[in-house]
């Protein structure tokens, strides 16, 4: 496949591969373990002097005590879920208050700014808080992270760009888990259906998907296809790909194997180029991975946190393509009253737009619409926006 979308980095990379080097190089320099706190370094150096002698030692190449002043402004710990936006608030004349326009104009920029409280300025996702510490169950140095971003799913045609990725998701995995522990983390509108027509009868609710029903989908990383066979019932996606891709002379040799039963450690790839997840037949997601590394002592460090969700973007709100004010509930397709096709409108302009004493008028499906409801799936529960 790199032969047709050629890749900038030609190093390809094999986490497995980066962990058993540096495992040698323990091994060459005589370290049982690598150094985390300050008895490890006393330790890895072969100091044979007293503790008091060993924290002197310390204190004369700490770089916060010899470089310091006390004029020096403090620096506090950055985490991004911490930031809080400023809000600058404009004072309306007393005069401009008594326009219905002014009025209408202060109460929409007030929703609006309440539920823009928790995003960040200039920034268009969020980062979760830190969860809280646990008793330890992985050591560092010890597995491999992957830093695994996703990116929603966008129109395009052949020589015709409808549209650019948009960044979705962020995770960090260890190297020890399965690409289906991945897949069971990543939240996307479509794991909300299946989203039937509801024209004819537009309070019904929607049926829920069993856990026993088939979920087929797959990951693509470099010319292989990893595919979700945990239910028997799922289909597999890449089987009509593999025989469409004999059939061309561009493309070499594509393979299919298990996501439950391939670990991330034992994967192949080049870091920042582009791999797909695909689900729900046709819906296609983006993902790179953004980094490969070693784990720190500062990552978190139980294993049951991990995929952990580090970033998430803010769903975008949708407005009524009637009113312009509420935000859409539902999407309208194939109307013979509407100029967009599809068509998002409220619920209080679908219903008076559509029907006539509870009756629809013309013709046109319906499908439920969540907009900015669900925002991302963590841990059992879900975030709401």
């Amino acid at each position: 496949m790199e032969q047709i979308y050629k890749p900038k980095n030609e190093e390809i990379v094999s986490p497995r591969q980066v962990q058993s080097e540096f495992q040698r190089e323990l091994l060459t320099t005589n370290l049982t373990r690598v150094p985390c706190i300050e008895e490890d370094i006393g330790e890895a150096i072969g100091f044979t002097g007293s503790n008091v002698q060993f924290n002197d030692l310390m204190q004369s190449i700490d770089l916060d005590l010899n470089l310091s002043s006390t004029k020096d402004l403090r620096v506090l710990p950055f985490h991004p879920s911490r930031i809080q936006p400023v809000q600058k608030h404009i004072e309306v004349p007393e005069k401009a208050r008594q326009l219905r326009c002014v009025q209408n104009a202060l109460k929409i920029t007030g929703r609006i700014r309440k539920n823009l409280d928790t995003r960040i300025r200039y920034n268009k996702h969020k980062y979760t808080a830190e969860p809280p510490l646990e008793d330890p169950d992985l050591q560092p140095f010890g597995e491999i992270l992957l830093q695994i971003r996703f990116y929603e799913p966008f129109k395009y045609k052949t020589g015709l760009r409808l549209g650019h990725p948009k960044f979705h998701q962020e995770f960090y995995v260890i190297g020890s888990q399965t690409l289906a522990e991945l897949r069971d983390k990543i939240y996307c509108p479509c794991d909300s259906g299946p989203f039937f027509d509801i024209s004819e009868n537009p309070h019904q609710s929607e049926p829920k998907r069993a856990p026993e029903e088939p979920n087929p989908g797959f990951f693509f990383i470099h010319d292989v296809f990893y595919n979700d066979m945990r239910n028997q019932r799922n289909m597999d996606y890449s089987e009509v790909i593999l025989k469409w891709a004999k059939r061309q002379k561009c493309i070499g040799k594509l393979e299919s194997r298990n996501m439950e039963n391939t670990r991330f450690d034992e994967l192949k790839f080049r870091l920042g180029y582009p791999q797909v997840y695909q689900h729900h037949g046709n819906c296609e997601h983006i993902f790179v991975v953004s980094d490969c590394r070693l784990l720190s002592p500062s990552d978190v460090l139980t294993r049951r946190r991990y995929p952990l969700l580090n970033s998430y973007v803010f769903p975008r709100s949708i407005p009524c393509n009637i009113c312009g004010h509420c935000e859409a509930n539902f999407i309208v397709k194939n109307s013979d009253q509407h100029i967009f096709d599809p068509a998002y409108v409220c619920q209080a302009c679908f219903e008076s737009y559509h029907y006539k004493h509870g009756k629809k008028i013309g013709e046109f499906e319906a499908y439920r619409f969540l907009g900015t409801k669900v925002a991302v799936k963590e841990d059992d529960a879900q975030i709401e926006n």
